[in-house]
């Protein structure tokens, strides 16, 4: 009996000793760093500690992060013994305000429609009594007919109240109806994620006195990301072009985004950061052992993100933002810190932030293809528009104020001048008719040799002078069989290696002017020519 009394006590003592205390915290959540796939979130909580081993237990985060990710970190005189994730399945999760709102709303709407169903009651009792004394008379009194004419109309005017009556809350019933289904489906979709283990971190911590700590904590979750998306604005051609450069940026991690220090990177957390290595690449004769085609060991293509690329220019190149927006050009990659915080609800959907507008350096031209188009197209060409840290990106054009519609930047492959169309002019047109004096095929005696004769037409339809890029082309032999040869371009302006002919045309109000194209196709007699 004394044995166990001593062992107990001795385990009460362990376990006094050794045992930590639990403090249970939500952090606040104080800035978010966005990557274009993933997001890193910063958390801070100051939390009062007694001397020794707490566990400090972070709830309210995000409900999918990378373990591998966290980073803790606290100030004053402790330290970090261990970081745990663990799952709490009993713990119920905070209602979002969305959630709230909808669940206010569908009680507010299932009191209307019991009111309004009482009301449809309390009108069928109204008729039930009308019917049931429909008779004003009896057998030993009669009635006029003015007395009988007047309990018609009264009984018909009132039924009639009655049934329009009817007929309004019925609608407002169904109305209602529709609106409370609706919300019972998103209630539906939003509370499914309720149903989830509220996710936690354990930090262990060990002080030497009691007092008060200041935690840091941060963690990458891959439920968020953001792209680019821009407008190019054009008011009037003798006026520089304007870009307006923004983020399309969503999350789903469970966690709103209230009021928070938003980071945009262009980093991408989830790449393959292990460098390749070059092995020995043997080769042998082919022997029946061996496999066609065997190179030996050789590591899969690791992809490098493009902004990993050093030497890209700084923020003060640009010019006329109107926003405050931090640009850091790190090492790997550029980050924007915008002056203002952000609000991005935990839905899915893409919220807008603005990152910077720009004025850009612009000249303007009109285009023709008559091969495909018979209008003319107004371009504008850009310049200086490579030092302001674009990324690849969907991009919306207006001109004087209307839309035109959309385009792609793509500033790894683009050159030096981002080409943008601003729409066809139907004032300008160019027509590309056969020349029927040049078309012709002849028979030599081994070859056939075809003559493609057309005459390019640009008109300008408008009372002021125009500047026109006409293009056309010829094809490009692939065979030395297949010889080609241009005859007459019009002093056009040709390339080999493309076959492109241009024509820069300055046409004054209301004039027009012709371009002449001919050239010939010669090829065995016993082939056929594909693509011609």
């Amino acid at each position: 009996m004394k044995k166990n009394f001593v062992f107990l006590l001795t385990l009460l003592l362990f376990n006094s000793i050794f045992a930590s205390n639990e403090i249970s915290v939500k952090p606040g959540l104080n800035s978010v760093k966005v990557f274009q796939n993933g997001a890193e979130l910063f958390h801070n909580a100051k939390i009062k500690v007694d001397k020794g081993i707490t566990d400090i237990v972070f709830s309210g985060l995000a409900e999918k992060i990378d373990v591998n990710s966290v980073n803790a970190s606290v100030k004053g005189d402790a330290v970090i013994l261990a970081v745990v994730q663990r799952f709490d399945y009993l713990r119920p999760q905070e209602k979002s305000p969305k959630v709230v709102m909808l669940e206010d709303s569908l009680e507010m709407l299932d009191q209307k429609v019991m009111a309004k169903k009482n009301e449809m009651d309390v009108f069928r009792m109204e008729i039930d009594l009308l019917q049931a004394n429909k008779s004003i008379g009896s057998k030993d009194k009669g009635v006029t007919v003015a007395e009988l004419q007047k309990m018609a109309e009264y009984i018909n005017k009132r039924l009639n109240e009655i049934k329009s009556q009817q007929l309004q809350l019925t609608n407002v019933i169904k109305k209602a109806e529709k609106e409370i289904d609706r919300i019972k489906k998103q209630l539906e979709e939003l509370n499914s994620k309720q149903n989830q283990p509220t996710n936690e971190l354990i930090v262990t911590v060990s002080a030497k006195n009691q007092s008060t700590l200041e935690f840091d904590l941060s963690y990458i979750t891959y439920q968020a990301g953001w792209s680019p998306v821009y407008d190019i604005r054009v008011a009037k051609l003798d006026q520089p072009a304007s870009l307006s450069y923004r983020a399309n940026v969503w999350q789903n991690c469970g966690l709103e985004w209230d009021d928070v220090n938003l980071i945009l990177s262009t980093r991408n957390p989830w790449q393959n950061n292990t460098k390749p290595d070059l092995y020995p690449w043997f080769i042998d004769f082919e022997r029946n052992s061996l496999r066609k085609g065997a190179r030996g060991d050789v590591p899969q293509s690791i992809t490098v993100s493009p902004m990993q690329i050093e030497g890209a220019a700084k923020e003060e190149d640009a010019v006329d933002y109107s926003l405050a927006v931090d640009v850091e050009q790190k090492q790997l990659s550029v980050e924007f810190t915008p002056s203002i915080k952000y609000t991005i609800p935990s839905d899915g959907k893409q919220h807008a932030a603005v990152i910077q507008d720009y004025t850009l350096k612009a000249s303007y031209e009109y285009y023709a293809a008559p091969k495909f188009d018979n209008n003319a197209f107004l371009v504008a060409y850009l310049t200086e528009w490579n030092n302001l840290n674009l990324l690849p990106g969907q991009t919306h054009i207006y001109f004087e104020n209307s839309y035109v519609g959309q385009s792609f930047i793509n500033p790894f492959t683009s050159k030096d001048t981002l080409t943008i169309s601003l729409g066809s002019d139907r004032n300008i047109s160019v027509t590309k008719e056969t020349l029927k004096d040049f078309t012709e095929q002849k028979f030599l005696s081994n070859d056939v040799e075809r003559i493609f004769g057309y005459e390019i037409k640009i008109k300008n339809n408008k009372n002021i002078p125009v500047k026109i890029l006409v293009e056309e082309q010829i094809p490009i032999s692939k065979n030395e069989e297949i010889e080609i040869e241009l005859l007459d371009r019009s002093n056009g302006i040709y390339t080999s290696e493309d076959g492109k002919i241009k024509w820069n045309v300055s046409l004054d109000g209301n004039k027009s002017e012709a371009k002449k194209l001919v050239y010939s196709v010669r090829y065995p007699k016993n082939k056929t020519i594909i693509g011609l």
